[in-house]
């Protein structure tokens, strides 16, 4: 009887898979800017997204509600934090007694938390909290809230309030964009 001939076995030799790895690293390394581009990118739309979602949130609530709402910064969730910069997070308050702070005694209608690191979102001057009325309209002149990103700042975006109430999205405006590096300096 004849034995069977045992199959041919294939490998990579060491020399092989170091070459391999090796090109697998110099393309992971060049992809490496892309990549911080494309989470940056992303981050600045999670914020975009949070930011429209309270402010019409807030809007609605105002409306529904009959009462005036306002949305301000916040460093521990529970009052308005002076200032314009959004990055510890903001809040959703009822605002009956019509003073530009959540009412006193009373729990913030919605909080949200700190962004990621590296990001801001910097309110325009001279309006630090948007203050919506019960007829959905928002106090003041138009707000604008400009979103930046370390890794992006050239392409910030900004989420405008207009008076009527209206909430939409923007480019950032080129004057706010300048000071940057200024802006992460923390």
């Amino acid at each position: 009887m004849a034995k069977a001939a045992l199959p041919e076995q294939h490998g990579f030799t060491l020399v092989e898979l170091l070459a391999t790895l090796c090109i697998v690293g110099v393309l992971a390394i060049a992809g490496m800017p892309a990549l911080g581009a494309m989470l940056a990118h992303s981050h600045e739309r999670s914020a975009e997204d949070a930011l429209q979602a309270s402010l019409l949130h807030a809007r609605e609530m105002a409306i529904t509600r009959r009462i005036q709402v306002v949305v301000c910064p916040s460093t521990d969730g529970r009052q308005c934090a002076s200032g314009d910069d959004w990055r510890r997070g903001w809040l959703i308050g009822a605002d009956a007694d019509r003073d530009r702070e959540p009412d006193a005694g009373t729990s913030p209608l919605a909080a949200f938390d700190r962004l990621p690191a590296g990001m801001r979102i910097l309110a325009s001057q001279g309006r630090p909290r948007i203050v919506f009325r019960p007829d959905g309209s928002a106090s003041g002149t138009n707000a604008r809230l400009t979103i930046f990103h370390r890794n992006d700042a050239d392409s910030g975006r900004a989420v405008v309030v207009a008076n009527s109430g209206r909430v939409r999205i923007a480019q950032a405006d080129p004057d706010r964009r300048i000071d940057w590096h200024a802006l992460f300096e923390y």
